[in-house]
């Protein structure tokens, strides 16, 4: 079935599953907040629904790995043309590190926008599995003058990984309520990415609460990613975009 499923996605219009959602930089003293980059990411829920009603896409991760293959390529195919790329100071996009390397990345890099940054925001997973592709690409993407994420961090993944010795461009933690805590584990965990990165290239993301943002804020972190944020009103608003959590 994985076969007959990628050619489904190989060819089907999967514009109206792409999402956006911005990561914005918040000023403590002000609360006032500016857009930092926007985030472009497939809602796989809806397109699964769409596409393949009677299969669980992420039952199987490594199933799923190679899906995501063919998801990435068709991303970047796709999100060059989308009307919220325009006019924003830089765009991220969820990626398997290899799609880095190959034609389809190379080519999106040249229908952008030239003073667009672009930003790759890769799984901590892929990255614990892969570290020297993972040094590979964050030094393609260096001299390019692009920038490479860690997402998928969190109180589990930061036990594992020492993300400040990897340096990325930025770190993706997602909220949680034990890290409000600054004596609890999670809290301390929070203050050791924040140490190691530095509090501008920590992004906190689910960030659903004014708690989540005092505690990110408290913790010296300045970037932030959630539906409380979007509620702001800083960022673009579309009603039509349903926003990451």
């Amino acid at each position: 079935w994985l076969d007959d499923v990628q050619k489904r996605l190989a060819f089907a219009n999967i514009v109206p599953f792409v999402r956006d959602q911005p990561v914005l930089r918040v000023d403590a003293a002000t609360k006032g907040a500016s857009i930092e980059f926007y985030e472009f990411f497939l809602s796989v829920q809806d397109l699964q629904r769409a596409a393949a009603p009677n299969i669980n896409l992420l039952g199987d991760r490594w199933l799923f790995q190679d899906l995501s293959r063919t998801l990435d390529q068709r991303m970047l195919e796709t999100v060059y043309r989308a009307p919220q790329i325009r006019d924003v100071p830089a765009v991220s996009l969820n990626l398997n590190i290899e799609s880095v390397i190959t034609p389809a990345f190379a080519t999106f890099l040249e229908r952008i926008d030239k003073n667009q940054r672009v930003i790759v925001e890769v799984q901590a997973i892929d990255v614990f599995t892969n570290v020297s592709m993972y040094l590979d690409v964050q030094g393609a993407l260096k001299g390019l003058n692009h920038a490479i994420l860690i997402d998928g961090l969190n109180t589990g993944t930061l036990r594992l990984l020492d993300v400040g010795h990897l340096k990325p461009d930025y770190a993706k933690v997602a909220w949680a309520a034990e890290m409000a805590d600054s004596e609890g584990r999670g809290g301390q965990l929070l203050q050791e990415v924040v140490a190691s990165m530095g509090a501008g290239k920590v992004v906190l993301s689910r960030c659903e609460s004014a708690a989540a943002l005092g505690a990110g804020l408290k913790s010296g972190i300045s970037l932030f990613q959630g539906r409380f944020l979007d509620s702001l009103g800083s960022g673009r608003k579309n009603p039509a975009q349903r926003p990451k959590a």
